[in-house]
């Protein structure tokens, strides 16, 4: 148990905030915001950056816009005025060599009124040098120097007030669990959880924030791994197929005679892995990655074929209704000739309709059943579920997929990704997965041109979208906003004043966005699939998986708001038959990283090496869209900068597990206890 000593008696660090002197019903609400709740939550509540105010500068030696640390006397105050809606505050202060600085707030007269004529503050903040004249607005005063910590906040709750709580929360802990072994601490030479805590928050120099951050990020990726160990344990250490749960015939022949095409040789490895997994006692826990039009599909279809043909149930999970529904097509045409009943079941479906469906699939009429998360619901019984399929895995959550792999007895599991990562990472992050890569395209893909323009050249590129519309071909224009024009980006909604400016009369134009519901997003949809509309307008809510074989040309508004892999997804959506294919990226940008993100996607195809390029330059927390979808939580750790320690956390909790596989020794009960508690969604890994 971690304690807080507080008034002469402890108070656990599950307590709320509440329990911190001027920490009311309000103030607590504004921390719920920040998903702060207990005093736990609060002193795991990292920063997001520093300032560095390590060292003192003189004001001759800055040079315009530079940020420094300046020691100032205050020479004059001058009363606050209101101009309009801002109060302003200024003062004039020097410093030791007698050169004037005036000192401007704006709406804090707090501070200002705090401070004292004749007394030297330690000011930081961006110098305006113009001439002779030298300004700095609304500075910071540096009490001590080192590295101050900047947060993450919400409207009403300052810095200042953050920080208070948070020392008077440092200042009354009297104990901390340290969960990581001993040898592990000395191994590594980390320091105490405890002692990485304040450092965290309050280091003197660069030093000592090296050494909190390496003892946290080990400590996170080392339970993580753990806890993903853990689950692989779980879901297949001690489970065996009996007699009558073991395929008979692994034989892929009479599907494979079927197909319109032939298989790359990536294709055909990877159905051997496959099926050589469907061979073993235990079940198969997979994942399938590939390229944007490598043919995962025709993979998860031939691993199906062996399931549903000796009636064992497939349940193949898709991230969106739009997606569940190309898939049902494609799996009606794959299996026409054989004795196989697919159903679709998506949110959308009429009562009667999804009670049909229901009623097939618990009595077991349904072979294959093709949805969206509505097939992990409560009211969806399955008669003999044994392969689980679910397409973008790093869509759904370690929980989601456990609970569907709980209808089923032993299931077998397959999950695809067409977000390609290096291997190494892909081991890591999907620690309870085998991995198998296609990484071979179909002969005679059709490669995209990608081009890169300015807004200047929008009307020229909406030009070509016109005449390539009169070829009767169609296209995506993809806008990273869905309405407003917020930060001066491109919305679906207004879009429509851009295209009739360029004279996009006659031709029939559909908007697609999150926001509508999802029987209106499969209508609008299905009418693009069948031509009777031209150009989509849309948000990435078309990103992923959808094939229109006549769409060969796609714009991308504010490409700079996009990852590299995100940015390929959509490129994908184009290409998707034997057109030429073209995709624009429009970005006023002139960040030199935006520049060299964009350049690399107009110069490569390949996914693969777009996916090493997309994790140096933002981290795998854009990558995977892992704030949106919630598959990794991490507190500090990020994958992209530790990478080394991640595999190195890897190694040592399968040491520790290769000694104790079920953690029962006395020293790794809390540990183990720990693990459980993230595994049952209760805490973060930290």
């Amino acid at each position: 148990m971690s304690l807080i000593k507080e008034r002469g008696s402890f108070v656990s660090l599950k307590d709320s905030v509440k329990t911190l002197q001027g920490v009311g019903e309000k103030r607590a609400e504004q921390y719920v915001k920040l998903k702060i709740e207990t005093i736990y939550d609060l002193i795991t509540n990292f920063p997001i950056g520093y300032v560095d105010c390590s060292n003192l500068k003189n004001i001759e030696d800055i040079k315009n816009g530079e940020k420094a640390v300046v020691r100032l006397a205050i020479v004059k105050k001058f009363a606050a005025k209101r101009v309009k809606k801002m109060v302003i505050t200024k003062m004039l202060a020097k410093d030791e060599k007698g050169v004037i600085v005036e000192i401007v707030y704006f709406n804090n007269v707090f501070l200002p009124a705090k401070l004292s004529v004749k007394r030297a503050y330690c000011f930081y903040g961006a110098f305006i040098v113009d001439g002779f004249s030298i300004k700095i607005a609304n500075p910071i005063i540096v009490n001590s120097l080192g590295l101050i910590a900047k947060y993450g906040l919400t409207k009403g709750l300052t810095r200042n007030v953050l920080v208070k709580n948070l020392k008077q929360a440092m200042a009354k802990i009297e104990e901390v669990d340290d969960f990581l072994p001993r040898y592990l601490v000395l191994k590594y030479n980390l320091i105490s959880f405890k002692k990485a805590i304040e450092k965290i928050h309050f280091p003197k120099n660069v030093k000592e924030y090296l050494a909190a951050r390496k003892r946290l990020v080990f400590q996170e990726l080392f339970f993580w791994q753990l806890a993903l160990l853990r689950m692989k344990k779980i879901n297949s250490v001690g489970v065996e197929k009996n007699e009558q749960e073991v395929l008979k015939s692994l034989n892929l022949e009479p599907f494979l005679k079927e197909l319109p095409f032939k298989l790359t040789a990536a294709q055909k490895r990877v159905i051997d892995e496959c099926v050589l997994d469907c061979a073993k006692k235990t079940p198969m826990n997979r994942l399938v990655q590939g390229d944007v039009g490598s043919g995962k599909t025709v993979v998860a279809a031939a691993v199906c074929y062996l399931f549903a043909k000796e009636k064992q149930q497939v349940a193949f999970m898709a991230p969106t209704d739009i997606l569940a529904g190309q898939h049902f097509k494609t799996f009606i045409d794959f299996f026409k000739k054989f004795k196989i009943k697919i159903a679709l079941l998506v949110g959308s479906l009429k009562t009667k309709q999804k009670r049909e469906v229901l009623n097939g699939i618990k009595n077991g009429e349904i072979d294959v059943v093709i949805g969206t998360h509505a097939i992990f619901q409560d009211g969806v019984e399955f008669n003999n579920l044994k392969l689980i399929i679910t397409d973008e895995q790093h869509r759904f959550g370690v929980k989601q997929r456990e609970r569907l792999i709980n209808k089923g007895s032993f299931a077998n599991v397959l999950v695809m990704s067409a977000t390609p990562i290096p291997r190494t990472l892909a081991l890591i992050i999907y620690g309870d997965l085998k991995v198998s890569t296609i990484d071979e395209l179909p002969p005679n893909r059709v490669a995209v041109k990608t081009f890169h323009i300015t807004s200047q050249k929008r009307d020229k590129a909406l030009e070509f979208i016109k005449k390539e519309i009169a070829k009767k071909r169609q296209a995506f224009i993809v806008c990273p906003a869905i309405e407003g024009d917020e930060n001066k980006l491109q919305s679906v909604i207004s879009y429509e004043k851009i295209l009739q400016k360029n004279g996009f009369l006659k031709e029939r134009i559909g908007f697609l966005h999150g926001k509508m519901e999802a029987s209106l997003k499969n209508e609008i949809m299905e009418k693009f699939l069948k031509r009777e509309i031209d150009v989509l307008v849309a948000t990435t809510v078309i990103e992923v998986g959808v094939d229109v074989a006549n769409a060969n040309v796609i714009l991308i508004e504010n490409a700079e708001m996009f990852g590299l892999s995100q940015l390929h997804q959509l490129r994908g959506r184009v290409a998707r038959g034997s057109l030429k294919a073209y995709c624009i990226l429009v970005s006023n940008s002139n960040s030199l990283d935006n520049l060299k993100r964009l350049q690399v996607i107009c110069e490569t195809t390949n996914g693969f090496e777009i996916a090493k390029k997309d994790l140096m330059l933002r981290g795998p927390g854009d990558f995977f869209g892992i704030k949106q979808h919630g598959e990794i939580n991490f507190k500090i750790a990020n994958l992209k900068r530790d990478l080394k320690v991640a595999v190195l956390s890897k190694k040592e909790a399968e040491n520790m597990l290769e000694l104790d596989e079920n953690l029962e020794k006395e020293e790794n009960l809390k540990i183990k206890q720990k693990v459980e508690k993230f595994l049952t969604n209760e805490i973060t890994v930290l």
